[in-house]
């Protein structure tokens, strides 16, 4: 059995040995293709795999073992392309390989025209409803509702950060920032942004989201932004998650088979589980099904709801809290309706030199 160090070590080991199967089957059927042999038509090793992790296995949306393995992510378990034992077998360098079906994500702002109180998702408390989070809340806390201010979605506030004396609201850019679309110093309004008396922040900083270009797919790190607030009188009790009254202002690790929890404004505080970390290669589409935008991002974590999804549109932004320790781990901002995807809450912090307040 594979500690969680090993299954790391072994994964990066499988991604050289994946992307030299596949590079080598490119170059071959180039070859053949000057040559005008058109008989070759084997795919490349594994020609679905978009992502890779180190995780648990699961079965039926649900956890269904404790071993830490190599998760190997495809759009279709039904045509893998190649037969490469090193790369299809069931173990790589002594640890196991489990091969799973995972659709291109959506992120998960939500369209004003629907924003009807939804019921709370399966698994969530009994401690808040959604309307509760959809609410107009002073002083500011994690779990609510935010939009910048004239458009037609509405996403959470994930928590509240800090640099120095200054605070931050923190959630995604395709909340805050509108996917890159805002300009800095745009106002962010708590509830829907639409009344001056509303304005809560503006935007001072956000991580570009970078698309496919000229034939180049570029990778994310992240989908995060932040907005300064407007009067620090918003944010007088440090630390406060809305409905999750554990929520302790630092920063954890995630790790595949922690419980976690989140506080979001369409499903209200939900519980789940980490599936898998360090994930890179997640497809999330920022348009819609019949005019997708693609995005490929690296280093994610993957979550599974207890009973039930643990996102629905409208949570993106949230932040992903360990059950027991409630310290944040990872920043929501996709899912599909079974998985929800998020960055790490190290690598978001990190990079706005920022710390949970």
């Amino acid at each position: 059995m594979a500690s969680y160090a090993e299954a790391l070590q072994a994964l990066e080991s499988y991604r050289g040995a994946l992307l030299e199967g596949q590079l080598n089957e490119s170059v071959t059927a180039s070859a053949l293709s000057k040559r005008g042999t058109a008989a070759f038509t084997r795919k490349a090793p594994l020609t679905n795999v978009h992502a890779t992790g180190v995780g648990l296995r699961t079965k039926n949306g649900k956890i269904s073992g404790k071993t830490f393995v190599i998760k190997v992510y495809v759009f279709d378990k039904r045509d893998l392309g190649a037969k490469v034992p090193a790369l299809t077998s069931k173990s790589f360098d002594g640890v196991q390989i489990d091969i799973e079906r995972l659709p291109i994500q959506q992120a998960l702002a939500k369209k004003k025209a629907a924003t009807k109180a939804k019921k709370a998702a399966a698994g969530a408390t009994a401690q808040t409803t959604p309307p509760e989070h959809q609410a107009r809340r002073r002083p500011l806390q994690g779990g609510i509702q935010i939009a910048p201010a004239g458009v037609n979605y509405v996403g959470t506030l994930g928590g509240m950060v800090k640099r120095g004396d200054t605070y931050f609201m923190l959630s995604n850019n395709h909340v805050l920032a509108d996917t890159n679309r805002r300009p800095l110093g745009s106002h962010i309004g708590q509830q829907f942004g639409a009344s001056v008396n509303d304005l809560v922040a503006t935007l001072s900083d956000y991580e570009p989201i970078l698309f496919p270009s000229d034939g180049v797919t570029p990778r994310n790190k992240m989908d995060a932004a932040i907005a300064t607030l407007d009067n620090t009188n918003l944010h007088t009790v440090p630390g406060q998650m809305f409905g999750i009254p554990n929520y302790v202002a630092q920063i954890g690790s995630p790790i595949p088979g922690m419980a976690v929890t989140k506080s979001g404004r369409t499903t209200g505080v939900t519980q789940g589980s980490v599936v898998a970390t360090n994930v890179s290669g997640v497809q999330v589409n920022y348009g819609t099904k019949a005019n997708p935008l693609v995005a490929t991002f690296d280093g994610c974590v993957l979550m599974l709801g207890d009973g039930g999804p643990f996102s629905s549109p409208g949570d993106s932004g949230s932040f992903i809290l360990g059950s027991e320790s409630g310290r944040a781990v990872a920043l929501l901002f996709a899912g599909d309706g079974t998985y929800t995807t998020a960055c790490d809450m190290t690598a978001v912090c990190t990079r706005f030199q920022v710390m949970p307040a």
